[in-house]
């Protein structure tokens, strides 16, 4: 059997954060085995206005399934978790959200997946979850270490390690 490399990213700004992360992780854990996990970083929300903050992590995971069937995975379990379907086509707040941030060396573009995220370079939360699993090698298939990724970024949001033990 073949496994992935994959890193997915788990974030929530609803209800109970840290059971969020808790229960998200659990569920990761019944797809995948958790080869490493990321600080948990308290942020302000990005991309859109809310009066609640994000926690965000992110765990590198090694796992059999293939990109979509991951997808149909992490979808049911945010269904599971409470996750409502998107009204309008922006950003929202949101009890969780997992995203598949890198598969492997693999680069996807279909309706359903992009891969890797296409807004890693540009969110300084998932350059800092990518510093934590990568340290200071290089990212797969993005070719940038994690700090080459901090000196270009313009997001200038708010951001702190959350202290936490989960």
């Amino acid at each position: 059997m073949t496994y992935n490399d994959v890193v997915i990213s788990i974030g929530t700004n609803l209800g109970n954060k840290i059971d969020n992360v808790r229960i998200a992780l659990e569920q990761i854990t019944k797809l995948s085995d958790i080869e490493f996990k990321s600080k948990i970083y308290l942020s302000e929300p990005w991309g859109f206005e809310s009066k609640n903050s994000f926690l965000n992590m992110a765990v590198l995971v090694k796992t059999s399934f293939q990109p979509k069937e991951l997808l149909m995975e992490l979808k049911k379990i945010e269904n599971e978790m409470g996750r409502q379907k998107k009204v309008k086509n922006e950003y929202e707040d949101r009890i969780i959200d997992l995203d598949i941030l890198i598969f492997d060396q693999k680069k996807i573009n279909s309706n359903e997946l992009i891969v890797p995220h296409p807004r890693i370079r540009t969110r300084k939360f998932s350059i800092l979850v990518l510093k934590d699993l990568f340290h200071n090698q290089r990212i797969p298939v993005l070719n940038n270490t994690a700090d080459e990724m901090l000196q270009k970024v313009n997001d200038h949001s708010k951001i702190e390690v959350h202290h936490v033990e989960l």
